[in-house]
């Protein structure tokens, strides 16, 4: 009966980490082995069959031109002989072989017309009865026709031809000459003097040296050549095999007709070419078996080196997963401090050198944390100081005297209405600073608050104050940090302009440009002289521009590095002041 120990203690083997190398080595080694053994073997025989055949057919044709070249090379000196003057002279006589120096004359004749191919073949004339006989080599028994008549006689078939003077060209009568010279083909023609009377018979014998070079090319396990007419096949490789089908079996799957075609079965590929002008057919045979072997033999190897990876694996994981439960086990102890909240645990590190950096790494993250729990309560206590600053800055002693001032010579001059207007804007202002409680605004109010403090101030500063807002209505949702405009129109105002005389010229634009909100204060005050604008804001934080400090602050806390904060300053052309917000992380970044 399995209990439910049992039940668990089979989850807990197969959940193992031994358990799944081990499964997981099974389906990575072996299951790709066998399908690429599989294919190896299907795509591997494939592909030796298909580079054999073509390569079996282009060697079949270039022999095919060689031995077409020999006929053609021989035939012609067949022709040659058989249109001798001298040759026809001697012949045409009938005399048998007494002259000496008519001997001389038609054996150089012969040797001169067989020049170079002395080694390679024999030529044999022949008179009609037999009487005149002549041969660059022994003269060859079987061309003595006195002897032999009719079908034993060589030129019996040439004979019964007498209205024809072309050339027979015949592999039936193979022989040895006396000098140990195979002859596998025989290329016969008629000899006719000028009446047209058929007076003799030349015979060129090809012995089998000539074809010495055919195999060098491609090596085909048999080269055979088939005479069409007389249903014959010859090899061109070994003497001993000729005669009718019956004695090349390799030759039982090729039918006529007769034609370039390549077939191939289980153990050999055939190629047949047929030779132009003639009755012949050249066969190139190949044994596969000897290339297929190599695959197969490959196959076994892939799998004993399966087999032995299988075994080596099974001890590999082994050990392996003892090396690293360890470890493992103690980096999953201290991730449970760290859950329970213990932030100052530390993992002592691995001697392996991957479970060292993943304890390394688990340390640096758990000192991140803390590190990052401390910069938040600092952030939190940094932005409340900043927000409370920041109210300070607008509230200074110095803003509320110059707006009691104006109130006062309102008052004086022109009666209840404007001193009203100026009433209810500083109220406004005032209300905007001090009892709305929240950190972040639309820009559209920021741009209203802005617009209320410098209503009041060009009520106080008259036409010298000029003054441009520009906003893409695509910003007006825009949330940033409260009291970051108005702190710098104001800063751009008393710093930048009080101290010009002239024209004060103030421009705030809010536009979008690619994928950024670009907000811009200009002004064409005093500007800022050299040195005194630090490379770096952070510096802003021990100087006497806390307030510029302020806001560069609040505005890295709320968006990170997703805005840019920049001041360009001119001394005694002006000042500007841009901030680029990423509008597409705007409402993602906190």
């Amino acid at each position: 009966m399995v209990t439910a120990h049992d039940n668990h203690k089979r989850s807990v083997l197969y959940g193992s980490l031994f358990y799944r190398l081990i499964s997981y080595f099974l389906i990575v080694m072996i299951i790709p082995l066998v399908v690429l053994s599989v294919y190896y073997v299907a795509a591997g025989n494939n592909a030796i069959t298909k580079n054999l055949s073509d390569q079996n057919e282009m060697a079949t044709v270039r022999i095919a031109d060689q031995v077409k070249s020999i006929i053609e090379s021989y035939r012609h000196k067949t022709y040659v002989l058989s249109t001798n003057n001298t040759i026809i002279s001697e012949l045409d006589a009938d005399a048998p072989e007494t002259s000496s120096s008519r001997s001389k004359e038609i054996y150089e004749q012969l040797f001169t017309i067989m020049r170079g191919d002395t080694y390679l073949a024999s030529a044999t004339i022949v008179s009609s009865s037999g009487q005149a006989r002549y041969s660059t080599h022994l003269f060859p028994s079987r061309y003595d026709i006195r002897y032999n008549r009719n079908d034993w006689n060589p030129f019996f078939t040439l004979s019964r031809t007498a209205g024809e003077n072309a050339s027979v060209i015949t592999i039936e009568n193979r022989y040895a000459t006396q000098t140990n010279a195979f002859v596998f083909m025989s290329i016969y023609r008629k000899v006719r003097n000028t009446a047209g009377e058929e007076v003799g018979y030349v015979a060129v014998d090809i012995f089998q040296e000539a074809l010495s070079s055919l195999n060098n090319w491609f090596r085909f396990n048999e080269i055979i050549l088939i005479d069409t007419d007389n249903f014959l096949a010859s090899s061109l490789l070994t003497t001993d095999r000729f005669g009718d089908f019956s004695n090349f079996p390799e030759l039982r799957s090729i039918q006529a007709p007769f034609t370039r075609k390549t077939i191939t079965d289980s153990s050999m590929i055939i190629s047949t070419v047929s030779i132009p002008g003639t009755s012949f057919i050249v066969a190139g045979v190949t044994d596969t078996t000897v290339h297929r072997q190599g695959i197969t033999h490959f196959f076994f190897i892939i799998i004993m080196v399966a087999l032995l990876g299988l075994l080596v694996a099974s001890v590999l994981a082994f050990f392996f997963t003892r090396s690293i439960a360890k470890p493992v086990n103690r980096l999953t102890s201290s991730m449970r401090k760290v859950e329970a909240g213990d932030l100052a645990v530390r993992v002592h590190e691995s001697k392996i050198v991957e479970f060292a950096q993943l304890d390394s790494t688990f340390n640096a993250m758990v000192s991140q944390i803390a590190e990052l729990l401390n910069l938040t309560r600092e952030e939190e206590e940094k932005v409340r100081e900043a927000e409370r600053k920041a109210l300070h800055a607008q509230m200074n002693p110095h803003f509320l005297y110059n707006t009691l001032n104006t109130v006062k010579a309102i008052a004086k001059l022109h009666g209840e209405q404007e001193i009203l207007m100026i009433v209810t804007k500083l109220g406004r202002l005032l209300r905007e600073s001090i009892e709305n409680r929240e950190t972040e605004q639309p820009l559209s109010q920021s741009i209203a608050l802005v617009e209320n403090y410098l209503a009041i101030q060009k009520i106080r500063f008259g036409e010298k104050l000029v003054t441009s807002i520009e906003v893409d209505p695509r910003l007006n949702d825009l949330m940033l940090p409260k009291l970051v405009i108005q702190p710098l129109v104001e800063n751009a105002l008393i710093h930048g302009l009080e101290p010009k005389t002239g024209t004060w010229r103030l421009a705030i634009r809010c536009s979008v440009v690619d994928s950024w909100a670009v907000i811009t204060i200009s002004d064409n005050g005093i500007g800022i002289p050299k040195g005194m604008l630090p490379e770096n804001l952070e510096e802003l934080a021990n100087s006497e521009h806390i307030g510029l400090y302020n806001i560069y602050r609040r505005m890295q806390l709320r968006f990170n590095t997703s805005f840019s904060f920049r001041i360009d300053s001119i001394e005694g052309e002006g000042t500007e002041i841009s901030i680029a917000v990423r509008r597409d992380r705007e409402e993602n970044v906190g």
